[in-house]
This record gives C-alpha cells, structure tokens and sequence, in this order.
C-alpha cells in the first residue's frame, strides 16, 4: 500500500495489486468508475489492441463529511484518478482527453506517479486546426492548471500508477466527441525501441509545434503551492478556486514555465 494522506491531505492509501484506492473512514465511500479498452478504441492510434482491459478509475465526488456544506457552496467537484502503468500497444497509457463546455479550465494535482499532461487550443471554427500544444510534464506535488480553450489528455510516463486528483466545477460535464470524432488528441506518444516519440495524427488538418513546459511551483493568487495540498485549499483559502467557476476573470500566463 502506498500512503497518499501526505501529498493529497486525505486519508488515501493505493492498492496498487488491485489498481484501488482504500478510504479513510470520514471519506464518503465513492466507487470508481472504470474506462475499459472497449470504450477508448476510437482514441487510440493502434485500435486492434485486446488489452489490458481496464485503463484507469475515477473516483468521482470524494470528499470529507464535513467539507460537504462548503463544496457545494463553492460549486465544486474533487475526484482521484488512477491510471495503470501498462502500454497501449506501443503508445503509452492516457486518458481519453476531453474539451470543457464554454470558458471552464481545471485544475490537476499529481499525488503518485510520473505526469504528462498534454494540452490542445482548437481554432474557434474549425476543430481539425490546432493553435497551440503545450506538454506539461509534472511529479508528485505538481498542480497543473488548465487554462480557458484547452482540451487534454494525462499521460502515465512512468513504471508505476500515476495518481492524480482534480478540482473541477460541479457546474458542466465534459466534453469527449471532439476527441472521440478526431481519433485521439492532435498528437500521439508512443515508447518503443526508438524511446518515446510523438506522432502528428493524421485527423488533423494543421498542428502546431509542441510547447515543452512544467508547472510553476507557486501560483498565489490560486493559492497553489507545490508543498500543500490543494484539497486544504478548500477550508482555508477556498476563494482562491473562484477561477474554476469564473475563469474569464483571471490571467493564465504565469501557470507554466517554458523549458
């Protein structure tokens, strides 16, 4: 069991034999849900893979009796997710990527494991167009900000589960058919015997160069700190996440820093 109270300032600990988060007794007692192979078929860059046939478990809505009143006060949503470590064929283990309705970011925290996030800017008028892709490359403590327009997928770089939490409105759900209708995000990773490589997919038509980045360790006027929990963010500086539900009202050009 890997002890997770530390870097996600609740009672969690991962079973990783059983790719499952165990719960502390005054956490409510969410079960995750599981995206399988069958359901991820339409994003992969190899589409006649078998297995592994679990992918990743979100645990959606988890939080602390006592922090109830005040999550849904502040229209938010956390949740945990744990994403294997297996491959996808050649192509390394993700997420199925997702856009937001409107203006709506997210904000990402890695508790165990080894992060990309990759991030893609559609043109307004044509989704086949991307703008900008920006890789965010983030370790345990990292909190990842999701700027307005972004859609993304997480990607598990490393050899063990990568576990990461989210703060997120309660106020939409997300989005999937762009990625599902594009194949997959404007960009494949693949790890083979030429290392890690990325591919262009073919769906789209114009790709921008990728953006190598990494979190800023610190962020003050979203409370962020890579030493804190950004669950605690919640019951001591809980306006600071105002930018989950008003993101319009702030600037993102200090979120990450460009190697």
């Amino acid at each position: 069991m890997e002890d997770l109270s530390r870097s996600s300032g609740l009672e969690l600990k991962l079973n990783a034999k059983k790719h499952s988060l165990t719960l502390g007794k005054d956490l409510n007692k969410v079960k995750p849900v599981v995206r399988r192979l069958k359901e991820m078929k339409e994003v992969l860059a190899q589409k006649d893979i078998t297995k592994p046939a679990e992918l990743y478990y979100m645990y959606r809505g988890l939080r602390e009796s006592k922090d109830e009143f005040d999550i849904r006060k502040n229209k938010l949503r956390y949740d945990v997710t744990i994403i294997r470590p297996e491959r996808l064929g050649n192509e390394l283990m993700k997420t199925a990527g997702h856009y937001h309705p409107g203006d709506y970011g997210e904000l990402y925290e890695v508790l165990y494991g080894a992060a990309w996030c990759l991030l893609q800017k559609k043109n307004t008028k044509n989704s086949r167009i991307i703008e900008d892709v920006i890789l965010v490359k983030a370790g345990p403590g990292d909190k990842i900000v999701i700027p307005p327009g972004y859609g993304h997928i997480l990607i598990n770089t490393g050899k063990t589960h990568l576990v990461v939490s989210n703060w997120v409105s309660s106020e939409f759900s997300p989005e999937y058919e762009l990625y599902q209708r594009g194949g997959g995000a404007a960009y494949f990773v693949f790890e083979d015997n030429l290392g890690e490589r990325f591919e262009i997919n073919p769906h789209y038509q114009e790709v921008s160069k990728i953006r190598v980045a990494r979190p800023a360790e610190k962020i003050a006027k979203f409370g962020l700190n890579s030493g804190m929990p950004m669950y605690l963010l919640l019951r001591e500086q809980a306006k600071k996440l105002d930018f989950l539900n008003n993101p319009l009202k702030y600037d993102y050009s200090d979120v990450f820093v460009f190697l």
